[in-house]
């Protein structure tokens, strides 16, 4: 290299330049050679670790952009899940910032409050409360709320918002804490609207009747609670009446559930539309329906809604074609005059309405306190009933039929009486209607019939074959007891043969179901049977069932044989009724003889037969067997 560059210096420098010059100019080249090359291989060097450098810087920036395109990604990622998870709730999710502006809400939110699409664009722009105010109904609860949050913002609250679209939303806030510090408050909502449907038609029922949409039992006696508490400031009357429907149960008994259910719909609505608007009606249970009658002045405002509403019950009902006929019987409690206890008058009108039902149905009776007086003591017989049916403390006494053409003994009447271990004795007039409210009559007809049939095997060991035993059968046994069975037994335990023992009947009980009663008769009387209409002329007297029903004897009632010494009229009554049986081919018994001039005028009349005080009082049946035997003597 320093040879060649010495050729070239020498063709371009002068040929007499000096060698010590042209060496001189040669070395200082070649040092400059050498320090470019020493500086050209510094730049390399510092260009080669500047390239190390930024390759490094830039291995690392990219690493970084993907490490933040991770976490972005990541991010992304966790907001979506977070969205699609709160979208995923049922409740809508709604975060305010601490200034009260909305950052964030869900999908359920945004319909639960029908929020327009523009809105929900630009939902972080907005004041949600002003938006809120236009869907609530209830904006001081919603009010309330936002003032809780403000003073107590650590504390979480609740509320319920009425909408004006008429739904319900549950609202719970809590406080957004991060780190200590409040950021806000987090709502969640809930829409509660079924659920408080169903707890309001379940307050309903609660409080009225499922068959008839009445008000029931519980919300009467508030409202008469509530009525009592106003009175002292109205001072007006109060009139609790208590309805029951006549004959109802035998209508259900007979058609079915379904058809009873529409009776009772039908009568409630108008016992409803009979009554004044203010007046509360509700349905007690069963068939009985209590009214309160408020702001009265006299009790005869309150006979006059009776009456109304006995007519409006008097009126045939129609039900799937078929035509029923319905009475009802009322008791009326007064207040303050009878009492100034809610419980207490509905207690007693209560008692008022089964005098009503006593005293033959279809009427309306006002409380009195000797009514409270008789339910006592009907109560204290009830529940000592079943303890005389299984301690055998009832017996039976028989009167004895007299055939007046012969004065001779031909049967008797099986008469119950119950005597306490105490010595009291208890009427059947008192014990009777006890024994059918609850039920035993039953057990009480099935024991005379076991008695009976006992008692004629006893007179026929004794050779009085040709005598009959007469029985009674209480309406409620006869219509819901399998009295044929029984009947059949009890002749078969004790070999007595059916045509010794007669049934008698009253009329109302005849008339509680007519078909029913006939197709029993009929089955009595192919048995060899008898059956006589007991108290005839007391009940319905109606000419229409004597000629269907297949009776054997009419008794005429007592209230008439007592006065035809008397009376040209009641002796003329009896008279008809003696001509209508024989015509009928019936027999004619005459209740309640109790004098010789009233049998000269019975013999007179053709009356068949005669039982009474003035032939003999009720006697054991060991009396009866000395009368026989007495008449059997007297053949001889």
């Amino acid at each position: 290299m320093h040879r060649l560059l010495e050729r070239q210096l020498k063709k371009l420098l002068p040929a007499d330049l000096p060698a010590e010059r042209l060496r001189a100019l040669l070395d200082a080249i070649d040092a400059a050679y050498i320090q470019a090359d020493e500086e050209r291989s510094m730049l390399e060097r510092a260009l080669e670790l500047s390239s190390q450098e930024l390759t490094k810087r830039n291995q690392e920036l990219k690493q970084q952009l993907q490490e933040i395109s991770t976490t972005k990604q990541e991010l992304e990622n966790s907001v979506s899940l977070l969205n699609a998870t709160l979208n995923s709730t049922c409740d809508g999710i709604i975060v305010f910032d601490q200034d009260n502006r909305v950052i964030a809400c869900n999908n359920v939110f945004l319909k639960m409050f029908d929020m327009r699409q523009e809105v929900a664009e630009n939902i972080n722009k907005h004041h949600i409360r002003p938006y809120l105010r236009e869907k609530v109904k209830n904006l001081d609860e919603l009010t309330r709320l936002w003032e809780f949050n403000k003073r107590f913002n650590q504390r979480s609250s609740y509320c319920l918002l009425e909408m004006k679209d008429g739904r319900f939303i549950d609202c719970y806030t809590n406080p957004r804490i991060h780190e200590g510090k409040v950021l806000g408050r987090v709502w969640s909502l809930s829409d509660i609207t079924e659920l408080k449907l169903s707890e309001q038609q379940a307050l309903f029922h609660s409080y009225h009747d499922n068959l008839t949409g009445l008000p029931n039992r519980t919300l009467f006696h508030e409202r008469l609670t509530h009525a009592i508490e106003r009175r002292g400031v109205q001072q007006r009357d109060l009139a609790v009446m208590f309805l029951d429907l006549d004959g109802f149960k035998d209508i259900n008994d007979s058609t079915g559930l379904e058809t009873g259910d529409q009776l009772l719909q039908m009568a409630a609505q108008r016992i409803k539309e009979t009554l004044p608007p203010e007046t509360t009606v509700a349905r007690y249970g069963g068939d009985e329906f209590i009214v309160l009658l408020e702001n009265i002045k006299t009790s005869f405002e309150a006979t006059l809604v009776s009456e109304r509403l006995r007519s409006a019950i008097d009126r045939p009902f129609t039900v799937d074609d078929q035509t029923f006929h319905l009475t009802c019987s009322i008791g009326i409690a007064l207040y303050p005059t009878d009492s100034r206890d809610a419980d207490a008058l509905i207690r007693k009108a209560d008692m008022a309405m089964n005098h009503a039902k006593s005293r033959g149905r279809n009427n309306c009776q006002f409380f009195a306190d000797e009514f409270e007086i008789l339910t006592s003591h009907r109560l204290r017989i009830r529940n000592n009933l079943k303890s005389a049916l299984e301690k055998n403390e009832f017996n039976l006494l028989y009167q004895p039929k007299i055939a007046l053409h012969s004065n001779m003994i031909i049967g008797v009447e099986a008469l119950i009486r119950w005597r306490r271990p105490s010595g009291e004795v208890v009427s059947p007039a008192e014990f009777i209607p006890a024994a059918e409210e609850n039920g035993l009559i039953i057990d009480i007809g099935n024991w005379v019939t076991e008695e009976a049939c006992k008692q004629l095997q006893r007179w026929g060991r004794e050779n009085h074959h040709n005598f009959s035993v007469a029985i009674n059968i209480s309406p409620f046994h006869f219509q819901h007891a399998d009295i044929l069975s029984t009947i059949t037994q009890a002749l078969r335990r004790y070999s007595v043969r059916p045509e010794l023992l007669e049934i008698e009947l009253t009329e109302s009980a005849l008339m509680e179901d007519i078909e029913h009663t006939i197709e029993i008769l009929a089955e009595l009387r192919k048995l060899g049977i008898s059956c006589s209409v007991d108290d005839f002329g007391a009940g319905y007297s109606s000419l229409n069932y004597l000629k269907r029903l297949p009776v054997d004897t009419l008794k005429i009632d007592k209230m008439f044989i007592d006065d035809i010494t008397k009376s040209q009229r009641d002796l003329a009554l009896v008279d008809t009724m003696i001509n209508l049986a024989h015509h009928l081919d019936m027999l004619v018994v005459a209740e309640g003889v109790e004098t010789e001039e009233t049998v000269h005028l019975l013999k007179e009349k053709r009356c068949d037969l005669a039982q009474g005080y003035y032939f003999s009082r009720p006697v054991s049946g060991k009396v009866i067997s000395e009368m026989l035997t007495t008449r059997l003597q007297d053949r001889a």
